[in-house]
């Protein structure tokens, strides 16, 4: 690893705009009253049948619902553009316009950006997304570019060696990224989230499966000048911007080493005007085109891809969080939790994950490139080998617990038909002869004790199954929605 000074002319760019997503986890009982509390705070509810917000939330640029909405194969877009504010099993999104100026200072950097909205997301299995999007000034470079994304997307320092910036948002400035956004964007989602102490000591306090404690980026970057260099992609996978001595930084020095990166990362198909660069944390479009092209491109960001990338993101949360549920589920001792794990994965296996989301043959290669670089279809195998192992310990322990049973209620119905049926049943008779039970043998007394704790353990039994059934039936739906 190295950090090159390099004396190439600088990439100038002609407009960037960025948007950062992050995931958090939602409180099982505020999920129905969320939706509503980011109404009453000015968010709204984003619907394709309403052209208006066509042009809305996205600056200078529009997205065509239209188009959005023809992308995706019909079976995603019930999920991805529910109707109503209150269908549970869609992906709610709820925006918020802001067209607000703030301000970004750090060691190599002090520019202004406008933050023209805000996202949340209320999505099924109780994740939620916030994002944020911004439009960064004109007389930027490309440089400039990538060291505020790999500056803005974390939310707190994690270590001491980390740049100090400062975000200023009117007269008030916030030294923590996250207290920028909980604080001054959405201050109510901390009585949402399922561990309001994320937000005071570690942001992702509530998705300990989740890796990378930052906000995933996507960025659109028209450019101007020649073809990019394999480097200059690179850097754009990695966001990297300048290393601690101010100048550009690389972060590799073995070109062959970049060129199979490159390969793996870059979608090329219209190069060497456009590039697609995907990483695990960073998706870039990256152009030089003009024009009705350039719109286009832009508006794609905002729209087909941006939704595209948020589903497939959606996808590794979620399975991740399926992952992490199994790991502390006791099999053996919590029957309900186990039993409701199956239903979960099971519900997101066939009404959620998709291998086709869209039937372009560029969005086709572009979601394929994003599922490598999110490694899902390996996190999905993993989570399908969890449902069978779920499924044959299930199966195990209920033919035991089966047997068992069996093997009690066998027993009463052998003793209680040998010695019941002969012994004290004609005393049952019509009218109870209570004064009979005096003179009651000791065998007659044992048959007439297990008639009686039969008929007890029969009872118990059935309120036990049917509160345990109308337990599950309620509870499914919570866990889920």
């Amino acid at each position: 690893m190295g950090n090159p000074k390099e004396t190439e002319k600088q990439i100038m760019v002609d407009r960037s705009v960025q948007q950062y997503l992050f995931p958090f986890l939602l409180r099982e009982d505020k999920i129905e009253s969320f939706g509503n509390r980011l109404l009453s705070d000015g968010f709204v509810f984003f619907d394709l049948s309403d052209g208006k917000q066509q042009n809305m939330f996205y600056g200078k640029d529009q997205v065509s619902h239209r188009s959005l909405e023809r992308y995706f194969m019909p079976n995603i877009e019930s999920i991805l553009f529910p109707n109503s504010p209150e269908d549970e099993a869609g992906i709610r999104r709820f925006s918020k316009k802001v067209d607000k100026e703030c301000s970004l200072q750090a060691p190599c950097l002090n520019t202004t950006f406008i933050l023209e909205s805000v996202d949340v997301f209320v999505c099924p299995f109780h994740i939620g997304f916030i994002n944020l999007r911004i439009t960064l000034p004109e007389d930027l470079t490309y440089d400039d570019v990538l060291y505020f994304g790999d500056l803005f997307r974390v939310m707190e320092r994690i270590s001491e060696d980390e740049e100090l910036t400062v975000v200023g948002c009117g007269e008030k400035k916030y030294l923590k990224v996250k207290d920028y956004i909980f604080n001054e964007l959405v201050p109510s989602i901390e009585e949402y989230a399922d561990n309001q102490s994320q937000f005071k000591e570690s942001y992702f306090g509530s998705l300990p499966f989740f890796v990378d404690e930052r906000m995933y980026v996507i960025s659109y970057i028209n450019y101007r000048g020649e073809a990019l260099s394999e480097t200059d992609l690179y850097r754009a996978g990695k966001l990297n911007g300048y290393g601690p001595d101010g100048e550009r930084f690389v972060g590799a020095t073995n070109q062959e080493y970049i060129a199979k990166y490159c390969e793996d990362k870059v979608y090329d198909r219209w190069s060497d005007l456009t590039y697609y660069v995907m990483s695990e944390y960073h998706f870039s479009c990256i152009t030089r085109e003009t024009g009705k092209i350039e719109r286009k491109l832009a508006s794609q960001m905002y729209g087909e891809h941006y939704y595209s990338i948020f589903l497939l993101l959606y996808y590794k949360i979620v399975l991740l969080k399926l992952s992490h549920d199994y790991a502390k589920v006791d099999v053996i001792k919590d029957q309900f939790s186990t039993e409701l794990l199956i239903v979960m994965i099971t519900e997101f296996s066939s009404k959620y994950y998709f291998p086709a989301i869209n039937s372009t043959e560029s969005g086709t290669e572009i979601s394929g490139h994003l599922k490598q670089v999110f490694r899902l279809e390996k996190i999905y195998d993993d989570v399908k080998d969890t449902l069978k192992t779920l499924y044959q310990n299930q199966e195990k322990l209920t033919d035991k617990r089966v047997n068992y049973l069996l093997q009690i209620l066998t027993g009463y119905m052998v003793i209680s038909g040998i010695f019941g049926m002969n012994l004290v049943i004609e005393d049952w008779k019509g009218q109870i002869q209570w004064s009979a039970m005096a003179g009651y043998s000791i065998f007659e007394w044992f048959s007439f004790f297990v008639i009686i704790s039969g008929i007890v353990v029969t009872l118990l039994l059935s309120t036990f199954f049917l509160k345990n059934l109308l337990k599950e039936y309620r509870n499914r739906k919570k866990k889920i929605y």
